[in-house]
């Protein structure tokens, strides 16, 4: 081909490549919401329900597995506390395991020792730290692999160096979020494991710095409190701590990156949730269940009290009972579960029962063997009343609602934060073109300095003219390319 035809094609090439740009240019930006797609690959709240990953309306029902949180603790000096994991009992094996799987159920709880869990505080290594975070890890997993949903809950803690012997007021400042943090790493890649932010929250007076402080602003955004229980004698110890409120229990679970549902229990031992509504913490995910433990007895155990304080929060939040039982009287006599249950199933409020262990109480215990044989009563209805509702599913007569759960009275919602991920090769066409541009732009400049060669030899002539042009048509280009591919890449 001729050098002058071959000038003349140079700017319509450039235009041609450039086309495709101008059409990029004016596209929308897509962008893959990574943080969403694990949000909603499991158990979630959509308005007042909880729903699977499918968007099925979930409703749990199931029993709590006591030993991990005092075992790993209990005994022994500093250097060498605790003296087991599971409390020498065989809930970590496939004997259990298979003994729950009669029940009908689809959640076990599973209460969680701050201390053990971080290898602090003088626990023994072979029952804390990174063994017992395996051993949970690995009980987690093999009670997702039945298909249940699995509650860790923080049950105990203390403060500063004491031994975490007892649950306490509310979880701790000192240690708490780092138990968080932790376990939010640990669980975060499997959405259908649930975090009971703190077992039983009780703020009473004589545990506050001082007078004026309230019990739930305490709940919600920590406080100053005077005193711990101790878990032996005497019952508490004076000491000067700071409560870690809810808020901040939500703040560090997402901080890691963690999307799971959150249950935040009440107040007065998780049984009043009077004020939940009016203190609701914020979770940016909406991810975020009202927490009620339920048992005979205490201030919310009457038909009335669930009526009026429970209902309307299962109006517009989902409820999560996470521990229920009953005493059992002369010839077999139930108050509690007989009432509550069918109540619960009514108002769409899900429960788990304590507690699935044999340990010969006549109240608040479903075995009485490790094969999964319901305890007289208590166990007997529990166990009776499962298989009824796993047969015959009861009908709700609350109305589910779409609206945020984490929306406050009168506002409107802050939007979902979501970590968004730009993908990298979606950007990679820009850089093959602006190593084009680049390319084109030396190959004028070189053309250039081949006409200034010539001219200095005295050669000019057509050739040189047509040299010349091409070059500035090349650099143009070049530049034209360079300069679309450079703002589309940071676009």
């Amino acid at each position: 081909m001729r050098a002058g035809a071959t000038v003349h094609l140079v700017p319509a090439v450039c235009w041609l490549l450039l086309v495709p740009f101008f059409l990029a240019a004016g596209a929308p930006h897509m962008k893959v919401e990574g943080v969403a797609t694990a949000a909603h690959s499991g158990l979630r709240v959509a308005g007042n329900q909880l729903i699977d990953g499918a968007g099925r309306p979930v409703l749990l029902h199931g029993v709590d597995i006591s030993g991990t949180e005092f075992s790993c603790a209990q005994g022994g000096n500093s250097g060498n506390r605790g003296w087991s994991i599971f409390g020498g009992q065989p809930e970590d094996t496939p004997g259990t395991i298979g003994a729950m799987q009669k029940w009908h159920i689809n959640a076990v709880r599973v209460p969680l020792n701050e201390d053990c869990w971080l290898g602090i505080n003088g626990i023994n290594p072979i029952y804390g730290g990174a063994i017992y975070r395996a051993a949970i890890g690995t009980f987690v997993r093999d009670l997702r692999a039945v298909g249940w949903y699995v509650i860790v809950d923080l049950h105990w803690n203390a403060p500063g160096d004491a031994v975490a012997l007892s649950q306490q007021p509310m979880a701790d400042e000192d240690h708490s979020p780092a138990f968080w943090t932790s376990v939010a790493r640990v669980f975060a890649a499997d959405t259908n494991v649930v975090f009971d932010l703190y077992n039983e929250p009780f703020l009473y007076g004589s545990y506050f710095q001082s007078k004026s402080q309230n019990a739930w602003s305490c709940w919600l955004n920590g406080c100053g409190l005077s005193q711990y229980l101790t878990g032996g004698q005497p019952y508490t110890q004076s000491y000067s701590w700071q409560a870690a409120g809810m808020q901040q229990l939500i703040d560090v679970i997402r901080a890691a990156g963690a999307s799971n549902l959150l249950i935040a229990n009440g107040l007065n031992w998780a049984n009043d949730d009077s004020g939940w509504l009016a203190h609701r913490p914020h979770d940016p995910m909406g991810n975020l269940a009202a927490g009620w433990h339920e048992y005979q007895g205490e201030q919310c155990a009457s038909i009335a009290c669930w009526s009026q304080t429970v209902e309307p929060i299962a109006q517009r939040v989902p409820v999560v009972v996470g521990e229920t039982g009953d005493h059992t009287g002369s010839k077999c006599t139930l108050a509690n579960l007989p009432n509550f249950l069918p109540w619960a199933d009514l108002y769409a409020v899900s429960y788990l029962a304590w507690t699935f262990n044999p340990w010969g109480y006549n109240h608040d215990v479903l075995i009485k063997d490790w094969n999964g044989t319901p305890s007289a009563c208590e166990g007997e209805y529990y166990a009776a009343h499962l298989s009824e509702i796993a047969a015959n599913p009861p009908t709700p007569i609350v109305s589910p609602i779409a609206a945020s759960p984490d929306a406050s009275p009168g506002m409107t919602p802050p939007p979902l934060a979501v970590a968004v991920i730009d993908s990298g090769w979606s950007k990679f066409p820009y850089y093959v073109v602006l190593l084009v541009g680049v390319s084109v732009f030396a190959w004028g400049l070189t053309l250039m300095n081949s006409v200034r060669t010539l001219a200095m030899r005295s050669a000019a002539g057509s050739t040189t003219r047509n040299r010349s042009v091409m070059g500035i048509a090349l650099i143009a280009c070049g530049a034209i390319l360079s300069m679309f591919a450079i703002l589309l890449i940071h676009r």
